[in-house]
């Protein structure tokens, strides 16, 4: 009969910034990106924000793997539903630490924004970490239940919803069911539903970035 153990090991984390982090910075960015992406690629996304106002922070995922078949496009993942709770502790733990290299003692707005699955990766954060946070945003991402047994905490950073008109893993249906369940779960959020499917486009970064910014 075999035993189950649980070892703590050091691993060596990828994390690509855009910006430059200094006396002039207003807004900080900490970014979940999605399902199978790296960060090189994916901070690609968030390049319009000026860079002498925003600093844009990109962690990569901890577990990577091969797109198709053996070998090719790699991308990275933040969990599986295999040993979950020990992946959600882990990433916790990487993305209090992400903050603590790039973030403390900053005094910029800072943002957390999650993507698809790293939605559900930020979520998780934002009601575990005590680091200082002023805005939440989930883009083509699901709430995840950590989130709304914390209501209160929810709306201490005033979230926001971003979703595509044709966006394949959420239909309209489902959007609008989401959006009827926040309202009876009391949580006060701000939404962008815009033209377009899965992905972090221009246009509506660019809205959600004058909204988050205006005093």
């Amino acid at each position: 009969m075999s035993t189950l153990h649980h070892i703590a090991t050091t691993k060596t984390a990828r994390v690509h910034t855009h910006g430059h982090l200094h006396s002039g910075t207003k807004f900080i960015w900490l970014v979940a990106h999605g399902y199978g992406f790296l960060s090189e690629y994916f901070i690609k996304k968030l390049e319009v924000l000026p860079p002498e106002e925003h600093f844009v922070i990109v962690p990569e995922a901890l577990n990577r793997f091969y797109l198709n078949g053996l070998s090719g496009r790699v991308g990275a993942s933040w969990m599986t539903t295999e040993d979950r709770d020990q992946e959600i502790a882990d990433y916790i733990s990487y993305l209090d630490k992400v903050y603590e290299t790039f973030i403390l003692h900053n005094n910029a707005k800072i943002i957390a924004l999650g993507f698809s699955q790293g939605g559900a990766t930020i979520g998780r954060w934002a009601m575990k970490t005590t680091k200082r946070l002023n805005n939440i945003v989930f883009w083509g991402a699901s709430i995840p239940a950590e989130c709304l047994e914390q209501v209160d905490r929810l709306n201490e950073l005033h979230p926001y919803l971003l979703v595509g008109d044709t966006d394949e893993f959420i239909s309209e249906e489902k959007r609008n069911e989401v959006i009827q369940s926040l309202i009876n779960q009391n949580v006060i959020f701000s939404h962008i539903f815009y033209k377009g499917g899965h992905a972090i486009l221009t246009e509506p970064l660019l809205q959600l970035c004058s909204e988050l910014t205006t005093p």
